[in-house]
C-alpha cells in the first residue's frame, strides 16, 4: 500500500510540474509577443533621481573630477529648479566647502540644487583650481570643460532651469568661477567671486595684484566669442586679506566693466561707467562693518556688487565658525550671493548641453 501511494504521488507531482512548465512557457511567449508589439511599454522604469547629499564623478578627455551634490527633499521632476555650482578653495575638499558655506542648508530652505566639484590632488597637490594656467582658462579644454561637464550632467539628471544656472567659489575657486562665467557665458547666468581674481589674472594675484584689468577685460570679451554678453557678478573681499590683497577685487570689478563695455556694442567706448552708482557702510549684528558698492551697466541695470568686509582676512564671510577660512562675524556671503543670483536669470541660455 505504501509503495502504491508513493508511486501515485510521484506520478501526480510529475503531471503538475509538466502543467506548470507549459503555463510558464505560455506566459513567456505572451510577454515576448506583447513587448514586440509595444516595445516602449515594457521598458524598465529609470530609478528616480536621488535627493539629499550624494557623490558622483565625471570624466572626459581632460580627466576626471568627483563632486558632491545636494538636492532638496522638495525636488520634484518636471518642476525646474535653479542650480548653483560652488567651487572650493585651495586645501579644501568639496565637503569642507559645503560645511563652510552651508549652501546645502540654504538650498534646503530655498529649493535650489547645488553641486560642489572637487579638484583632485593629481591635478594640483594643494587642490587649487589651476586658474593661472593658460590651458585651464579656455572653453572646451582642461578644468573648465570638466566643470561644465558636471553642470550638464546635473542638468540631464534633474529638472534644472537653464536660465538660472550660476557659479561661485572661494579664492582659487572664485578665480575659476570667473573663468567659467567668461568661457561659458551661455551656461552661467551670473558669477559670484569670494576673495578671487580677474580672468587671466596671472599668478601674481596671490599675494600681490593681478594683471592690467583693461587687458583682462578685453581678453574676457575675446574669450566669450560669439556668446559675448554682459555677465552680472558679485564680489566679496576682506580689506585685510594678505593672500589675495583687496586691490584684486577692484581690478576684478574693473575688468568686468571693460568686458561688459565691449560686449554691449562691440567696442570699448565708456558706455559702462567705472564709478559705483551707490555705496553704503553697514554693520552686522556681531559688529563687523562692511561697505557695499553697486555698479551700473550704463543702461539702467545693475552689473555688479562689491562687498568689502572691513577687518576680514582671507575668508568666507559669515561662514561656519567650525571650519577653516571662515569669518563668522561678517555679513552672510552665502545668502548675499544667492540673493544676487536670483535677481539675474539669463536673458537667454542654451536649453541643451553644449560642447564642454
Amino acid at each position: 500500500m505504501a509503495y502504491t501511494w508513493r508511486r501515485g504521488s510521484w506520478a501526480l507531482a510529475r503531471a503538475l510540474l509538466l502543467a506548470a512548465a507549459a503555463a510558464l512557457l505560455a506566459v513567456i511567449a505572451y510577454a515576448q509577443s506583447a513587448t514586440a508589439a509595444h516595445p516602449h511599454r515594457h521598458r524598465a522604469r529609470r530609478a528616480a533621481p536621488a535627493r539629499g547629499l550624494t557623490r558622483g564623478g565625471y570624466t572626459n578627455a581632460a580627466g576626471k573630477l568627483d563632486y558632491e551634490l545636494y538636492v532638496p527633499a522638495t525636488y520634484r521632476a518636471g518642476r525646474a529648479r535653479p542650480l548653483i555650482v560652488a567651487l572650493h578653495g585651495c586645501t579644501q575638499t568639496a565637503d569642507q566647502f559645503r560645511r563652510l558655506t552651508r549652501f546645502d542648508a540654504l538650498a534646503a530652505a530655498k529649493g535650489f540644487i547645488v553641486v560642489f566639484p572637487e579638484q583632485s590632488t593629481s591635478n594640483n597637490y594643494l587642490r587649487c583650481w589651476n586658474w593661472f594656467q593658460d590651458q585651464n582658462t579656455h572653453r572646451g579644454a582642461g578644468e573648465p570643460s570638466l566643470i561644465a561637464g558636471i553642470t550638464d550632467r546635473i542638468r540631464q539628471q534633474y529638472t534644472v532651469d537653464p536660465r538660472r544656472i550660476y557659479v561661485t567659489g572661494l579664492s582659487a575657486g572664485g578665480a575659476m568661477a570667473e573663468v567659467m562665467g567668461t568661457t561659458y557665458p551661455d551656461r552661467y547666468a551670473a558669477v559670484g567671486v569670494g576673495s578671487g581674481c580677474e580672468y587671466q589674472a596671472g599668478a601674481a594675484c596671490a599675494g600681490y595684484r593681478s594683471e592690467d584689468p583693461e587687458q583682462s577685460g578685453r581678453a574676457a570679451y575675446q574669450a566669450m566669442g560669439s556668446r559675448a554678453r554682459e555677465v552680472p557678478f558679485v564680489v566679496f573681499e576682506g580689506d585685510q586679506d594678505p593672500i589675495v590683497p583687496p586691490v584684486n577685487a577692484q581690478q576684478l570689478v574693473r575688468a568686468g566693466q571693460v568686458a561688459a563695455d565691449w560686449a554691449d556694442d562691440g567696442s570699448e567706448n565708456g558706455s559702462v561707467p567705472s564709478a559705483p552708482a551707490r555705496s553704503a557702510l553697514d554693520q552686522t549684528r556681531a559688529g563687523q562693518s562692511y561697505t557695499t558698492s553697486d555698479y551700473s551697466d550704463g543702461h539702467g541695470n545693475e552689473l555688479a556688487q562689491l562687498w568689502l568686509v572691513h577687518g576680514m582676512g582671507h575668508a568666507w564671510s559669515g561662514g561656519n565658525a567650525a571650519e577653516q577660512w571662515s569669518e563668522p562675524a561678517g555679513p552672510d556671503e552665502t545668502a548675499a550671493i544667492y540673493d544676487f543670483f536670483t535677481t539675474y536669470p539669463a536673458a537667454s541660455a542654451a536649453t541643451s548641453a553644449g560642447r564642454h
